[in-house]
């Protein structure tokens, strides 16, 4: 029997949201304890309005990101390991038009969620 190829990822929630980031990208995620200024909220990067506080308060490092003091956000994280047949590569007019940073493809879970990726 052949295993089918997957992505080992970690899945972001932010309220009803969800992302994905492939796992070897993330460098670390810790609870926020004392919150600095300078450091901006992953929702606000990525041009979303601001997630409800909910879940946890985290603070998220990927340094493939060139943010380099990383985002703080209210949500939820989880490995995931997700199926190559989950994964979509976008299409053409999307590529063309979307404003999203490093959207570089799209997951099937309970609806369609973006997979964001950054060139190492």
């Amino acid at each position: 029997m052949t295993q089918g190829l997957s992505l080992a990822a970690v899945r972001i929630t932010l309220g009803n949201q969800r992302f994905y980031i492939p796992a070897t990208q993330v460098q670390r995620c810790s609870l926020v304890v004392y919150e600095a200024e300078d450091i901006p909220r992953l929702s606000q990067w990525l041009g979303l309005p601001d997630e409800p506080e909910q879940g946890m308060h985290l603070h998220l490092i990927v340094p493939a990101s060139n943010v380099e003091q990383g985002w703080y956000l209210w949500g939820k994280l989880e490995n995931v390991l997700l199926p190559h047949s989950d994964i979509s590569p976008l299409p053409e007019l999307l590529k063309q038009c979307c404003q999203l940073p490093a959207l570089r493809a799209l997951v099937r879970d309970e609806g369609i969620s973006p997979l964001l990726s950054w060139k190492i």
